[in-house]
Formats: structure tokens, sequence, C-alpha cells
């Protein structure tokens, strides 16, 4: 290489370093997928879990698991909305959720006993094309009011979080 190529180098690779895109860093789980809960009342007796998803980051359907704990709290079958096909390179042919998700959480029985519990998530997802995290547990606080049953009026009670 001659001197004047050596030098015309020298200049233009820090130069295209800086021009190059740069990728944002990944966010940790708890930021990319954020949940909150809810106690519901009326017709829709249970909880509903809405999902914050961070732009660029989706929630595969099939992989939502929720408990409560202690146990003595019984949830029917979590309603999920449809969410959106997607052929995924790293699972393959799979439903996801982007930007929000709220799922409702039933319980099983028309009178629910009062008491400080812990809404138990698990979820895996991924940031678009870069990366899928393994699965990860979220947990929310979550406390039944005394005299809480599935007559009392539809309005929402908040449930505190962490």
């Amino acid at each position: 290489m001659n001197g004047i190529t050596r030098i015309f180098w020298t200049l233009l690779l820090p130069v295209a370093a800086l021009a190059a895109p740069k990728e944002d860093p990944l966010f940790e789980p708890e930021r990319a997928f954020r949940p909150t809960a809810r106690l519901v009342a009326g017709d829709r007796h249970g909880i509903d879990v809405e999902y914050a998803i961070a732009p660029g980051y989706y929630l595969y359907r099939d992989r939502l698991r929720f408990e409560v704990v202690p146990a003595s709290l019984l949830l029917g079958p979590a309603e999920l909305p449809p969410g959106e096909a997607k052929e995924d390179i790293f699972v393959g042919k799979s439903v996801i959720f982007r930007d929000r998700v709220v799922i409702h959480l039933p319980f099983t029985a028309s009178v629910v006993r009062p008491g400080s519990y812990r809404l138990r998530l698990t979820a895996q997802g991924c940031a678009e094309e870069r990366f899928c995290y393994s699965p990860f547990t979220q947990e929310l606080p979550l406390n039944i009011p005394p005299g809480y049953r599935m007559t009392d009026s539809p309005m929402s009670l908040p449930i505190p979080r962490r």
C-alpha cells in the first residue's frame, strides 16, 4: 500500500465507523415487557393483566403462564386475545402480541377469600430480529379486599405495583 492510500484508509475508517448505524441496547425483560394488574368485579369477575410492550419487542401468546401464590385463590383459563400471526426466525410459526395486550384471568368462585397474594407471570418474548429471551417470571402484588365478590359493581379496583 502506498503512502497516499494508507492516509486515505486511515482517515476513512473512523468516519465510516461514525456513519455506521448503531443498534439500541437490549432492554431487560422488566423494561421491555411491563405488566400491571387490576382486580375487576361484575360480569368480568377476576384479574386483568396488561402488558405494555416496548417498541420493537413482542411477546409469544402461547408462552404466557399465570398463577396466584398462595394457590388458594383459583383462576380459570386465561382469556387471551387472538394476537398477530408471525413467521418467527426463532421458533417458526407463532402468534405474538406487540405494543399492548390485556389478558383476563377469571376467578373460579363467586366469592373470593380476602387477603394479600402474589400474581406470578411467566412469559417469553423477543427483540425484533435481534434476540429472544429465555422464559422469565415477574410478580405483582394482589390484594383482595373484604367483601369482594362476583356480584359487586362492575368497577375496577387497582392493584398496587411494587
